[in-house]
């Protein structure tokens, strides 16, 4: 695949890529939630990353690829945020609301009335407004990995910021070449230093560094997507370094440095099954979103000696369904108040077709 002005306008394998993120999270939970959190494959083979992290990571490069050209070919910053809502709130209030109100009561082992009496339950609403809460009462409370209606909602109020960042970058003119290297670095050296050696340990600020980094990384290779030479050679260079590193310091470095190439390559790679994946839709926030409680519904409903395969496979399915239809009736209908939003792409400045 060859560095040209038209790199930009090919066809994108971004929907594919964020359904096989959002697979890949539902496998890596599998560990944690059958008590098998160490064997998780992706973190034996790395030592340094978790299979759930690379998915993330995957996320958070697509979209800081994506979102910066939302943000360049937005009318104004009040339509940015609009469009943005649009994608995140309309399918985690509903997700929210059926844990809550159907999910909740059919599992709990309170009663009904204790279950609606409790403050837990009406916490739990708080996601809706980006405050992560996990537990509802009584809610998976004798599951192997207790307590936790959904692990996986940690990670919008990250996103959002980003939105944000965004934004405020765009604002006051460093979403541009050259100037973008500016947060990146800032990023780069807390993650790398700055967190070790004030011993901050705080999940969320830790992850603020890190997906930070692999967030803006996706949004300087937007910017910079007609200059970059976009090689398989590069990318198997790439991806060989990342094995030879494996447990070691270099490759939580180079891991910084490859993914964000590495997806973004992969996004155009001439695949033409792939490209046309999501012809029926985007499933993976909904797959991402869903996943966790119904792997903890399964677990609930199978027991603690479920193994991983059965996990993996008997949680999927159902997901799966619920994601179509959260695509269908949900997602997409907000996608189309989306393009009230969009100005025409200026030259030099097109965006891609599958924004997150």
């Amino acid at each position: 695949m060859h560095a040209t002005g038209s790199f930009h306008t090919r066809e994108n394998n971004f929907d594919f890529l964020r359904f096989f993120a959002a697979a890949l999270v539902l496998f890596a939970h599998c560990y944690p939630l059958v008590g098998r959190k160490m064997d998780e494959p992706l973190t034996v083979l790395t030592g340094y990353e978790k299979g759930g992290g690379i998915a993330v990571g995957i996320f958070f490069v697509i979209s800081g690829y994506l979102i910066t050209a939302s943000y360049l070919n937005s009318r104004s910053p009040g339509s940015f945020l609009l469009k943005r809502a649009l994608r995140i709130f309309p399918a985690l209030i509903v997700a929210a609301l059926l844990s809550t109100f159907v999910l909740g009561p059919l599992v709990t082992t309170r009663s009904l009335d204790g279950y609606l009496a409790s403050p837990l339950t009406w916490d739990y609403l708080k996601n809706i407004a980006l405050i992560t809460t996990y537990e509802l009462p009584g809610v998976f409370s004798h599951n192997v990995y207790p307590d936790v209606v959904n692990g996986s909602l940690w990670t919008l109020p990250l996103e959002v910021m980003m939105y944000m960042v965004v934004m405020a970058l765009g604002l006051v003119g460093f979403l541009r070449r050259g100037l973008i290297f500016l947060p990146i670095a800032g990023l780069a050296v807390g993650h790398f230093w700055a967190l070790d050696r004030f011993g901050i340990e705080s999940f969320f600020i830790e992850h603020i560094f890190k997906l930070g980094l692999l967030y803006f990384s996706g949004a300087a290779l937007y910017l910079y997507r007609d200059a970059i030479p976009w090689r398989g050679w590069i990318a198997a260079l790439l991806f060989a370094s990342l094995l030879m590193t494996f447990h070691t310091v270099l490759g939580s470095v180079l891991y910084c440095i490859a993914l964000p190439y590495l997806v973004i390559y992969l996004a155009y790679a001439p695949l033409p099954w792939v490209s046309r994946f999501g012809k029926h839709g985007d499933f993976s926030y909904g797959l991402y979103i869903y996943a966790f409680p119904f792997q903890q519904l399964t677990m609930y409903l199978l027991g603690p000696d479920t193994g991983i395969a059965t996990l993996a496979l008997v949680s999927f399915v159902p997901t799966l369904i619920v994601a179509v239809a959260s695509w269908h009736l949900i997602e997409a209908p907000a996608m189309k108040l989306k393009r009230l939003f969009a100005a025409p792409a200026q030259p030099g400045r097109a965006a891609p077709s599958s924004e997150g």
